[in-house]
Protein backbone atom coordinates (compact mmCIF):
# COMPACT_ATOMS: atom_id res chain seq x y z
CA UNK A 1 0.00 0.00 0.00
CA UNK A 2 1.56 3.33 -0.97
CA UNK A 3 1.79 5.58 2.22
CA UNK A 4 1.92 9.42 1.91
CA UNK A 5 4.48 11.03 2.01
CA UNK A 6 3.33 13.24 4.85
CA UNK A 7 2.96 10.24 6.85
CA UNK A 8 5.84 8.09 6.03
CA UNK A 9 7.95 9.23 8.82
CA UNK A 10 4.74 8.50 11.07
CA UNK A 11 4.98 4.83 10.08
CA UNK A 12 8.51 4.18 9.92
CA UNK A 13 8.95 5.70 13.80
CA UNK A 14 6.22 3.30 14.71
CA UNK A 15 8.11 0.42 13.58
CA UNK A 16 11.35 1.66 15.25
CA UNK A 17 9.55 2.08 18.21
CA UNK A 18 7.95 -1.66 17.43
CA UNK A 19 11.16 -3.24 17.05
CA UNK A 20 12.18 -3.19 21.13
CA UNK A 21 9.14 -3.47 22.34
CA UNK A 22 8.14 -7.05 20.70
CA UNK A 23 9.71 -9.13 22.88
CA UNK A 24 8.58 -7.39 26.22
CA UNK A 25 5.41 -7.88 24.49
CA UNK A 26 5.96 -11.82 23.69
CA UNK A 27 6.92 -12.14 26.83
CA UNK A 28 4.00 -10.61 28.37
CA UNK A 29 1.97 -12.42 26.86
CA UNK A 30 2.85 -15.78 27.65
CA UNK A 31 3.29 -14.86 31.54
CA UNK A 32 0.07 -12.91 31.48
CA UNK A 33 -2.80 -13.99 29.68
CA UNK A 34 -4.95 -10.80 30.09
CA UNK A 35 -2.19 -9.39 27.63
CA UNK A 36 -3.53 -12.24 25.02
CA UNK A 37 -7.03 -10.32 25.31
CA UNK A 38 -7.84 -8.99 21.59
CA UNK A 39 -4.37 -9.14 20.39
CA UNK A 40 -5.46 -11.10 17.56
CA UNK A 41 -7.98 -8.02 16.85
CA UNK A 42 -5.00 -5.52 17.12
CA UNK A 43 -3.18 -7.34 14.77
CA UNK A 44 -6.19 -7.04 11.87
CA UNK A 45 -7.38 -10.95 12.21
CA UNK A 46 -10.54 -12.25 13.14
CA UNK A 47 -12.76 -8.86 12.45
CA UNK A 48 -16.15 -9.66 10.62
CA UNK A 49 -16.71 -10.13 7.05
CA UNK A 50 -18.87 -7.46 5.24
CA UNK A 51 -21.92 -9.59 4.23
CA UNK A 52 -25.22 -7.99 3.37
CA UNK A 53 -26.30 -4.14 4.48
CA UNK A 54 -24.62 -1.05 5.51
CA UNK A 55 -22.01 -1.22 8.38
CA UNK A 56 -21.11 1.29 10.55
CA UNK A 57 -17.38 1.41 11.97
CA UNK A 58 -17.31 3.04 15.48
CA UNK A 59 -14.04 3.68 17.49
CA UNK A 60 -14.05 5.35 20.82
CA UNK A 61 -11.17 4.79 23.37
CA UNK A 62 -12.38 3.56 26.46
CA UNK A 63 -15.69 3.33 28.87
CA UNK A 64 -16.65 6.55 29.33
CA UNK A 65 -16.62 7.66 25.62
CA UNK A 66 -18.09 4.47 24.82
CA UNK A 67 -21.07 5.41 26.78
CA UNK A 68 -20.95 8.73 25.04
CA UNK A 69 -20.92 7.52 21.47
CA UNK A 70 -23.40 4.85 21.98
CA UNK A 71 -26.62 7.21 21.40
CA UNK A 72 -25.26 7.77 18.02
CA UNK A 73 -24.80 4.14 17.41
CA UNK A 74 -27.88 3.14 18.43
CA UNK A 75 -30.05 6.21 16.67
CA UNK A 76 -27.90 4.50 13.08
CA UNK A 77 -29.38 0.93 13.99
CA UNK A 78 -33.01 2.30 14.02
CA UNK A 79 -32.37 4.26 10.48
CA UNK A 80 -30.95 0.84 9.30
CA UNK A 81 -32.41 -1.65 10.65
CA UNK A 82 -30.76 -3.77 7.83
CA UNK A 83 -27.51 -2.82 8.77
CA UNK A 84 -24.74 -4.00 11.05
CA UNK A 85 -22.27 -1.91 13.55
CA UNK A 86 -18.68 -2.71 14.72
CA UNK A 87 -17.33 -1.33 17.69
CA UNK A 88 -13.97 -0.91 18.59
CA UNK A 89 -12.17 0.64 21.82
CA UNK A 90 -8.93 0.67 23.07
CA UNK A 91 -9.05 -0.97 26.21
CA UNK A 92 -10.51 -4.22 27.12
CA UNK A 93 -12.41 -2.81 29.91
CA UNK A 94 -14.11 -0.55 27.14
CA UNK A 95 -14.88 -3.62 24.74
CA UNK A 96 -16.47 -5.00 27.40
CA UNK A 97 -18.92 -2.22 28.30
CA UNK A 98 -19.59 -1.81 24.48
CA UNK A 99 -20.52 -5.15 24.56
CA UNK A 100 -22.68 -4.62 27.57
CA UNK A 101 -24.70 -1.46 25.95
CA UNK A 102 -24.94 -3.08 22.08
CA UNK A 103 -25.46 -6.57 22.60
CA UNK A 104 -25.72 -7.04 18.58
CA UNK A 105 -23.26 -5.25 17.62
CA UNK A 106 -19.47 -7.02 16.38
CA UNK A 107 -16.86 -5.54 19.16
CA UNK A 108 -13.17 -6.07 18.59
CA UNK A 109 -10.12 -4.43 20.64
CA UNK A 110 -8.55 -0.95 18.02
CA UNK A 111 -5.97 -2.45 15.71
CA UNK A 112 -2.39 -1.23 15.86
CA UNK A 113 -1.72 1.75 13.36
CA UNK A 114 0.43 -0.16 10.96
CA UNK A 115 -0.66 0.07 7.39
CA UNK A 116 -0.61 -3.62 6.53
CA UNK A 117 -2.93 -4.28 9.94
CA UNK A 118 -5.14 -1.68 9.22
CA UNK A 119 -5.61 -2.43 5.25
CA UNK A 120 -6.19 -5.84 6.60
CA UNK A 121 -9.04 -4.79 8.84
CA UNK A 122 -10.97 -2.25 6.43
CA UNK A 123 -10.78 -4.67 3.45
CA UNK A 124 -12.57 -7.33 5.55
CA UNK A 125 -14.58 -5.08 7.64
CA UNK A 126 -15.44 -2.38 4.44
CA UNK A 127 -17.62 -0.09 6.65
CA UNK A 128 -19.68 2.43 4.57
CA UNK A 129 -18.85 4.97 7.69
CA UNK A 130 -16.73 5.48 10.36
CA UNK A 131 -16.80 7.28 13.15
CA UNK A 132 -14.40 8.32 15.70
CA UNK A 133 -14.57 9.73 19.24
CA UNK A 134 -12.48 12.95 20.69
CA UNK A 135 -9.07 12.75 20.13
CA UNK A 136 -8.29 9.33 18.37
CA UNK A 137 -7.24 10.46 15.09
CA UNK A 138 -5.23 6.78 13.67
CA UNK A 139 -3.42 8.24 11.15
CA UNK A 140 -2.92 4.93 9.00
CA UNK A 141 -6.80 3.95 9.53
CA UNK A 142 -7.97 6.73 7.89
CA UNK A 143 -5.52 7.16 5.36
CA UNK A 144 -6.61 3.64 4.12
CA UNK A 145 -10.07 4.75 4.53
CA UNK A 146 -9.86 8.03 2.55
CA UNK A 147 -7.89 5.77 -0.06
CA UNK A 148 -10.99 3.58 -0.31
CA UNK A 149 -13.38 6.58 -0.06
CA UNK A 150 -14.82 5.66 2.98
CA UNK A 151 -15.87 8.92 5.38
CA UNK A 152 -14.40 9.12 8.21
CA UNK A 153 -16.22 11.74 11.12
CA UNK A 154 -15.00 12.93 14.09
CA UNK A 155 -17.50 13.44 17.33
CA UNK A 156 -17.40 14.93 20.39
CA UNK A 157 -13.97 16.13 18.84
CA UNK A 158 -11.04 18.38 20.66
CA UNK A 159 -7.74 19.38 19.91
CA UNK A 160 -5.93 20.24 23.12
CA UNK A 161 -3.42 23.42 23.42
CA UNK A 162 -0.42 21.43 23.62
CA UNK A 163 -1.80 18.75 20.34
CA UNK A 164 -2.32 21.77 18.56
CA UNK A 165 1.30 23.25 18.99
CA UNK A 166 3.32 19.98 18.53
CA UNK A 167 1.01 19.66 15.23
CA UNK A 168 2.11 22.75 14.42
CA UNK A 169 5.38 21.41 14.20
CA UNK A 170 5.30 19.19 11.85
CA UNK A 171 3.16 21.42 9.26
CA UNK A 172 3.51 18.50 6.63
CA UNK A 173 2.06 15.84 8.79
CA UNK A 174 -0.83 17.42 9.85
CA UNK A 175 -2.07 18.94 6.78
CA UNK A 176 -1.69 15.43 5.12
CA UNK A 177 -3.48 13.73 8.23
CA UNK A 178 -6.40 15.99 8.76
CA UNK A 179 -7.55 16.31 5.12
CA UNK A 180 -8.44 12.51 5.77
CA UNK A 181 -11.05 13.09 8.02
CA UNK A 182 -14.62 14.08 6.16
CA UNK A 183 -16.13 16.17 9.01
CA UNK A 184 -15.18 17.36 12.27
CA UNK A 185 -17.74 17.54 15.06
CA UNK A 186 -16.16 19.43 17.84
CA UNK A 187 -17.24 19.66 21.45
CA UNK A 188 -16.56 23.86 21.07
CA UNK A 189 -15.19 26.66 19.38
CA UNK A 190 -12.06 26.52 20.87
CA UNK A 191 -11.09 23.40 18.89
CA UNK A 192 -12.77 25.06 15.98
CA UNK A 193 -10.00 27.97 16.39
CA UNK A 194 -6.89 25.37 16.48
CA UNK A 195 -7.55 22.93 13.54
CA UNK A 196 -8.37 26.45 10.82
CA UNK A 197 -5.16 27.65 12.26
CA UNK A 198 -3.54 23.94 11.05
CA UNK A 199 -5.26 24.62 7.64
CA UNK A 200 -8.41 22.34 7.97
CA UNK A 201 -11.36 23.68 5.47
CA UNK A 202 -14.02 25.40 7.71
CA UNK A 203 -16.65 24.12 5.96
CA UNK A 204 -15.31 20.87 7.39
CA UNK A 205 -15.43 21.59 11.06
CA UNK A 206 -18.97 21.83 12.67
CA UNK A 207 -19.40 22.74 16.61
CA UNK A 208 -21.76 20.30 18.03
CA UNK A 209 -20.53 19.79 21.88
CA UNK A 210 -20.20 17.01 23.76
CA UNK A 211 -22.22 13.85 23.27
CA UNK A 212 -21.19 12.91 27.38
CA UNK A 213 -23.94 15.42 27.34
CA UNK A 214 -26.70 13.76 26.32
CA UNK A 215 -25.39 9.81 27.31
CA UNK A 216 -28.20 8.04 28.59
CA UNK A 217 -28.08 8.35 32.66
CA UNK A 218 -26.95 4.98 34.24
CA UNK A 219 -29.62 3.00 36.49
CA UNK A 220 -27.98 2.53 40.28
CA UNK A 221 -26.70 -0.45 40.45
CA UNK A 222 -28.15 -2.95 43.23
CA UNK A 223 -26.27 -2.11 45.95
CA UNK A 224 -27.12 1.75 46.08
CA UNK A 225 -30.51 1.13 48.37
CA UNK A 226 -28.27 0.01 51.16
CA UNK A 227 -26.09 3.34 50.86
CA UNK A 228 -29.92 5.23 51.08
CA UNK A 229 -30.67 3.43 54.35
CA UNK A 230 -27.57 4.05 56.31
CA UNK A 231 -28.39 8.13 56.12
CA UNK A 232 -24.84 9.12 55.89
CA UNK A 233 -23.97 11.66 52.61
CA UNK A 234 -21.85 9.62 49.78
CA UNK A 235 -18.47 11.27 48.46
CA UNK A 236 -17.52 9.43 45.41
CA UNK A 237 -13.84 9.85 44.51
CA UNK A 238 -14.33 8.82 40.76
CA UNK A 239 -12.09 7.36 38.09
CA UNK A 240 -8.73 8.17 40.37
CA UNK A 241 -5.27 7.56 39.31
CA UNK A 242 -1.95 7.11 41.26
CA UNK A 243 -1.06 9.61 43.24
CA UNK A 244 -4.52 10.96 43.69
CA UNK A 245 -6.12 7.93 45.75
CA UNK A 246 -3.17 8.98 48.48
CA UNK A 247 -4.72 12.65 48.19
CA UNK A 248 -8.34 11.69 48.99
CA UNK A 249 -6.99 9.14 51.71
CA UNK A 250 -5.38 12.17 53.64
CA UNK A 251 -8.90 14.07 53.10
CA UNK A 252 -10.93 11.13 54.55
CA UNK A 253 -8.79 11.54 57.75
CA UNK A 254 -9.11 15.30 57.40
CA UNK A 255 -12.71 15.06 57.39
CA UNK A 256 -13.57 13.04 60.07
CA UNK A 257 -11.84 15.69 62.03
CA UNK A 258 -14.17 18.21 61.21
CA UNK A 259 -17.92 19.36 63.24
CA UNK A 260 -19.59 17.54 60.17
CA UNK A 261 -21.75 14.60 59.27
CA UNK A 262 -19.76 11.36 58.93
CA UNK A 263 -19.45 10.81 55.28
CA UNK A 264 -18.80 7.55 53.07
CA UNK A 265 -16.50 7.78 50.48
CA UNK A 266 -16.68 5.55 47.16
CA UNK A 267 -13.40 5.49 45.57
CA UNK A 268 -13.46 4.51 42.07
CA UNK A 269 -9.97 3.90 40.99
CA UNK A 270 -9.84 4.12 36.89
CA UNK A 271 -8.03 1.41 35.99
CA UNK A 272 -9.36 -2.44 36.92
CA UNK A 273 -5.98 -3.59 36.89
CA UNK A 274 -5.72 -0.97 39.84
CA UNK A 275 -8.45 -2.19 42.11
CA UNK A 276 -5.82 -4.77 44.28
CA UNK A 277 -3.11 -1.91 44.42
CA UNK A 278 -6.05 0.98 46.23
CA UNK A 279 -6.87 -2.38 48.28
CA UNK A 280 -3.67 -2.61 49.63
CA UNK A 281 -3.11 1.32 49.96
CA UNK A 282 -6.96 0.96 51.93
CA UNK A 283 -5.71 -1.74 53.92
CA UNK A 284 -2.44 -0.03 55.27
CA UNK A 285 -4.07 3.33 55.75
CA UNK A 286 -5.88 1.49 58.64
CA UNK A 287 -9.76 2.89 57.76
CA UNK A 288 -12.41 1.02 57.72
CA UNK A 289 -13.18 -0.17 54.32
CA UNK A 290 -15.48 -3.12 52.20
CA UNK A 291 -14.95 -4.12 49.02
CA UNK A 292 -18.10 -3.68 46.34
CA UNK A 293 -17.60 -7.35 44.84
CA UNK A 294 -18.48 -8.61 48.44
CA UNK A 295 -21.69 -6.61 48.63
CA UNK A 296 -24.95 -8.81 48.69
CA UNK A 297 -28.01 -7.06 46.62
CA UNK A 298 -30.05 -6.74 49.84
CA UNK A 299 -30.42 -3.22 51.17
CA UNK A 300 -30.61 -4.28 54.56
CA UNK A 301 -27.74 -6.20 54.71
CA UNK A 302 -25.23 -3.63 52.27
CA UNK A 303 -26.65 -1.13 55.10
CA UNK A 304 -25.45 -3.31 58.06
CA UNK A 305 -22.06 -3.72 56.37
CA UNK A 306 -21.00 -0.23 55.44
CA UNK A 307 -22.32 1.47 58.69
CA UNK A 308 -19.07 1.48 60.28
CA UNK A 309 -17.30 2.14 56.68
CA UNK A 310 -15.10 4.60 56.29
CA UNK A 311 -14.63 3.36 52.26
CA UNK A 312 -16.31 1.72 50.06
CA UNK A 313 -13.84 0.49 46.69
CA UNK A 314 -16.29 0.15 43.95
CA UNK A 315 -13.97 -3.00 42.25
CA UNK A 316 -16.02 -3.69 39.59
CA UNK A 317 -16.82 -2.02 36.32
CA UNK A 318 -19.75 0.63 34.53
CA UNK A 319 -20.99 1.14 38.03
CA UNK A 320 -19.86 4.59 39.00
CA UNK A 321 -22.17 6.33 36.54
CA UNK A 322 -25.18 5.26 38.52
CA UNK A 323 -23.78 5.75 41.55
CA UNK A 324 -23.34 9.81 40.96
CA UNK A 325 -27.25 9.96 41.65
CA UNK A 326 -26.99 9.68 45.66
CA UNK A 327 -23.30 11.54 45.86
CA UNK A 328 -23.67 14.56 48.04
CA UNK A 329 -20.07 15.85 46.54
CA UNK A 330 -17.53 14.44 43.57
CA UNK A 331 -13.61 14.39 43.22
CA UNK A 332 -13.12 13.71 39.82
CA UNK A 333 -9.97 12.16 38.87
CA UNK A 334 -7.56 12.93 36.48
CA UNK A 335 -6.69 16.59 37.58
CA UNK A 336 -4.87 16.41 40.90
CA UNK A 337 -2.18 14.52 38.47
CA UNK A 338 -0.99 16.15 35.16
CA UNK A 339 -3.42 13.64 33.06
CA UNK A 340 -6.54 16.26 31.81
CA UNK A 341 -9.24 15.23 33.31
CA UNK A 342 -12.45 12.83 32.79
CA UNK A 343 -15.81 13.41 32.66
CA UNK A 344 -17.79 16.17 34.85
CA UNK A 345 -21.07 16.07 33.48
CA UNK A 346 -21.71 12.64 34.45
CA UNK A 347 -21.84 13.71 38.16
CA UNK A 348 -23.33 17.10 37.08
CA UNK A 349 -26.26 15.91 35.02
CA UNK A 350 -27.12 14.25 38.65
CA UNK A 351 -26.73 17.34 40.67
CA UNK A 352 -23.55 16.56 42.42
CA UNK A 353 -21.34 19.35 42.70
CA UNK A 354 -17.61 18.28 41.75
CA UNK A 355 -14.36 19.28 43.08
CA UNK A 356 -11.34 18.90 40.71
CA UNK A 357 -7.47 19.45 40.68
CA UNK A 358 -5.47 22.14 38.10
CA UNK A 359 -4.78 19.66 35.85
CA UNK A 360 -7.56 20.13 33.12
CA UNK A 361 -6.52 20.59 29.89
CA UNK A 362 -9.06 18.54 28.24
CA UNK A 363 -12.11 19.69 30.44
CA UNK A 364 -11.59 23.32 30.65
CA UNK A 365 -14.54 24.33 28.89
CA UNK A 366 -16.79 22.42 30.97
CA UNK A 367 -14.77 23.30 34.21
CA UNK A 368 -15.20 26.52 34.03
CA UNK A 369 -18.64 27.29 33.06
CA UNK A 370 -19.50 24.52 36.30
CA UNK A 371 -17.22 26.88 38.66
CA UNK A 372 -18.78 30.16 37.29
CA UNK A 373 -21.87 29.03 38.32
CA UNK A 374 -20.91 27.28 41.71
CA UNK A 375 -20.85 24.22 41.20
CA UNK A 376 -17.35 23.24 41.17
CA UNK A 377 -14.25 23.98 43.47
CA UNK A 378 -11.20 24.30 41.00
CA UNK A 379 -7.97 23.54 43.83
CA UNK A 380 -4.45 24.55 43.33
CA UNK A 381 -3.15 21.25 44.43
CA UNK A 382 -4.43 18.55 46.30
CA UNK A 383 -4.02 20.67 50.31
CA UNK A 384 -6.92 22.40 49.88
CA UNK A 385 -9.16 18.69 49.18
CA UNK A 386 -10.92 18.27 52.26
CA UNK A 387 -11.53 21.76 52.70
CA UNK A 388 -13.24 21.61 49.12
CA UNK A 389 -15.18 18.37 50.20
CA UNK A 390 -16.53 19.62 53.59
CA UNK A 391 -18.20 22.66 51.99
CA UNK A 392 -20.35 20.88 49.93
CA UNK A 393 -21.59 18.71 53.08
CA UNK A 394 -23.41 22.01 54.27
CA UNK A 395 -27.03 21.33 53.34
CA UNK A 396 -27.84 24.92 51.73
CA UNK A 397 -24.52 25.32 50.21
CA UNK A 398 -24.79 21.76 48.50
CA UNK A 399 -28.67 22.74 47.27
CA UNK A 400 -27.39 25.47 45.24
CA UNK A 401 -24.69 24.15 43.84
CA UNK A 402 -26.57 20.59 42.64
CA UNK A 403 -28.96 22.90 41.41
CA UNK A 404 -26.60 24.55 39.48
CA UNK A 405 -24.48 21.59 38.37
CA UNK A 406 -28.26 20.57 36.66
CA UNK A 407 -29.08 23.67 35.05
CA UNK A 408 -24.92 23.66 33.28
CA UNK A 409 -25.41 19.83 32.35
CA UNK A 410 -28.79 21.09 30.70
CA UNK A 411 -26.75 23.63 28.53
CA UNK A 412 -24.48 21.10 27.72
CA UNK A 413 -26.99 19.11 25.94
CA UNK A 414 -28.29 18.72 22.31
CA UNK A 415 -25.01 17.09 20.76
CA UNK A 416 -26.43 13.88 20.11
CA UNK A 417 -29.08 15.59 17.48
CA UNK A 418 -26.44 18.01 15.92
CA UNK A 419 -23.99 15.47 16.02
CA UNK A 420 -26.68 13.22 14.12
CA UNK A 421 -27.37 15.52 11.52
CA UNK A 422 -23.76 15.71 10.35
CA UNK A 423 -23.71 11.67 10.24
CA UNK A 424 -26.86 12.04 8.10
CA UNK A 425 -25.44 14.34 5.66
CA UNK A 426 -22.52 12.42 4.90
CA UNK A 427 -23.81 8.93 5.09
CA UNK A 428 -26.43 10.82 2.51
CA UNK A 429 -23.51 11.93 -0.06
CA UNK A 430 -21.70 8.40 0.65
CA UNK A 431 -24.72 6.70 -0.88
CA UNK A 432 -24.97 9.31 -3.75
CA UNK A 433 -21.60 9.00 -4.46
CA UNK A 434 -21.65 5.44 -4.69
CA UNK A 435 -25.17 5.16 -6.79
CA UNK A 436 -22.95 7.71 -9.31
CA UNK A 437 -20.17 5.31 -9.47
CA UNK A 438 -22.47 2.67 -10.18
CA UNK A 439 -22.33 1.53 -14.16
Amino acid sequence: MRTASGTRAYSVLLALLALPILPLVALGCLVKPKWRRGLRARLGFGWPERTRGPVLWTHAASVGEIEAIVPVVQRWQRHHPDGSVVLSALTATGCAHAQRLVPDACVRTFPIDAPGVVGRVVRRVRPDLFLFSENEIWPNLLGVLARDGIPAVQVSGRLSPRAARTLACFPRFARAVLRRVTCFCVQADEHRVRLLALGVDPARIVVTGSLKGDARLADPPAFVPGLAAIERPVVIAGSTHPGEDEAVLEAVAAVRRLPAARPLWLFAPRHPERFDAVASLLERSGVAWVRRSTLPADASVVAERLRDADVLLLDTIGELAGCYAVARVAFVGATLVPIGGHNLLEAARCGVPVVVGPHLETVRRVADRLAAAGAATVLSDATGLANAIAAYLDPERRAAAGAAATRVAAEESGSLDATWRVVEEVGAARTSSAVGATP
